[in-house]
């Protein structure tokens, strides 16, 4: 038997307890939260999708946390300052504090965790420390440390969100295949046994240093079919279900006592304009595709009437309020695309420019975002009444994920950007230098105000530009503006909880009200 033997073994039968005793009629039946894909890994340096930062968040704490309202505040350092150069800033930790396996947190495990992110042998999935421009860690003393950056970044406080504290000994003498799938941090829950690729079961760290938390039992079950999270729900097999559609959502409030609870999220949707596609050069053509847009139907036909066209690409609290989304404006479409020197020459409805017919491809993921194949062939459709053809090309999400790594994609592309709730982040999707920017859209002037945004720290200032820059985006139209995707959650008759725009779920934040 290879690595630690008696730890093996104990987890084995730690596994094996676990099924057996909810059979035996023994403990108190867990919180049941139905997911639709498994977590890959649940290492906080290699970890990126939304139902793994879920996980995690509830097992680890961070300097810096985000509340409900996405706005930042004090996690694990009680408070931070940076210094005049921008380069250096200083963070305050709190007392008191231990891991659940007993180590302390303290200076010594904020410098671990972060040359643990920045060691190359671990090829980290994550962007942290080269976002932040990650120099040096210095420790003062047990409680004080100060993280020294290569350049002034503004928005540091909010990479650290994600930036969990580790217990150095723990993630030092643990294989590496042990720690990917049970992990070790300050958090709220401790992960007890993962008893299967689709299932995770969690206990309430009782000694968290932020009170007992009120759930003593979780279990994370992933459902790939959102009928059959449903199904679960209304059996009583489930507490809450993530990931359904707005019709599916009615379905689970005419369950007896279930409610559906959504929110618009931060999920920005869109369709990609990629201008290595000659016409696509002209914004005039990527204007007019904008104005052909009708969501007010997509609205209707496909969402129950729920959502608003995106406006800006950047959400609140930093959006700019002064700028409308484009409008429904059939005509206006036409006129802009004969500006550009598009016309219907033979008479078949579709737009040509020197006797090439206006006629591509658009990529959809199937099963990723929220009625994609449904809204793009309604756009197909929008589209063509003004002349441009399109054909769907539908890709499983590994192909799309492949065409995306390999800058591969149709003219058009159905695609999500997930939001930091930060004017700079949420503009920063159409800076050049980003791998998953595949418009090709370049700008001299936005990269110019982009880059002075990136190193302007005052509030008013940053608010200036970030409109600028907004209202610049908005004229050039890269995208095909869609809308915030809407989350929609079903949850069961004693759960009481209200989602959060980050699609994350917090368990602190869930009440079970007692059932008679």
């Amino acid at each position: 038997m290879n690595g630690h033997p008696l730890r093996q073994i104990v987890h084995f039968c730690l596994v094996i307890a676990l099924l057996i005793l909810p059979a035996c009629g023994g403990g108190e039946r867990p919180l049941i939260i139905l997911v639709p894909v498994n977590s890959q890994t649940l290492d906080p340096h290699f970890a990126t999708s939304t139902v793994e930062l879920s996980i995690l968040m509830n097992v680890f704490d961070s300097l810096i946390t985000r509340r409900a309202d996405m706005s930042l505040a004090p996690g694990l350092a009680e408070r931070w300052e940076v210094d005049d150069s921008r380069r250096i800033w200083t963070f305050h930790l709190k007392k008191g504090i231990k891991f659940t396996n007993g180590e302390p947190f303290d200076s010594r495990s904020v410098k671990f965790t972060f040359n643990r992110m920045e060691n190359s042998k671990f090829q980290s999935g994550n962007a942290i420390s080269r976002r932040i421009s990650f120099g040096r860690l210095e420790t003062v003393n047990e409680h004080t440390v100060r993280l020294h950056t290569k350049r002034p970044v503004a928005t540091l406080p909010n990479w650290l969100v994600n930036a969990f504290m580790l217990p150095p000994r723990y993630y030092s003498e643990t294989p590496a295949g042990e720690v990917k799938f049970q992990p070790v941090g300050s958090g709220p829950y401790k992960i007890v046994a993962n008893q299967s690729a689709n299932e995770i079961r969690m206990e309430a760290n009782e000694t968290w240093w932020n009170g007992k938390p009120r759930i003593p039992s979780v279990l994370w079950r992933t459902v790939p079919k959102a009928k059959d999270r449903v199904s679960q729900l209304q059996e009583g097999k489930a507490d809450l279900i993530t990931t359904i559609s707005p019709h599916e959502g009615l379905l689970v409030s005419s369950i007896k006592g279930s409610q559906m609870k959504s929110i618009p999220g931060g999920r920005r949707i869109y369709i990609g304009i990629r201008q290595t596609f000659g016409p696509f050069k002209d914004k005039r053509v990527r204007q007019a595709m904008n104005h052909a847009l009708n969501f007010g139907q997509i609205s209707q036909r496909l969402l129950n009437g729920h959502g608003f066209r995106l406006a800006s690409i950047v959400n609140k609290p930093g959006a700019d309020p002064s700028i409308r989304p484009y409008s429904y404006d059939p005509r206006k479409a036409k006129a802009l695309l004969a500006e550009a020197g598009l016309k219907d020459t033979d008479g078949d409805g579709i737009l040509e420019k020197n006797d090439i017919p206006l006629s591509l491809k658009i990529d959809v993921p199937l099963a990723r975002y929220l009625k994609g194949r449904e809204m793009t062939a309604l756009i197909i459709r929008q589209l063509g009444a003004v002349g441009i053809k399109v054909e769907l090309n539908p890709l499983k999400w590994t192909a799309f994920l492949e065409r995306r790594r390999n800058n591969a994609f149709s003219p058009l592309y159905f695609h999500g950007f997930s939001s930091d709730f930060n004017e700079e982040l949420d503009l920063g999707v159409l800076r050049p230098n980003l791998q998953r920017n595949l418009t090709h859209w370049i700008h001299p002037p936005f990269i110019d105000g982009y880059t002075r945004l990136s190193q302007t720290f005052a509030p008013n200032k940053r608010k200036k530009l970030s409109h600028k820059l907004q209202r610049i985006v908005r004229e050039e139209a890269p995208w095909i503006f869609l809308w915030n995707q809407y989350d929609f959650y079903g949850l069961g008759p004693n759960v009481e909880w209200t989602p959060r725009p980050d699609e994350r779920i917090y368990l602190p934040s869930i009440v079970l009200e007692e059932t008679n």
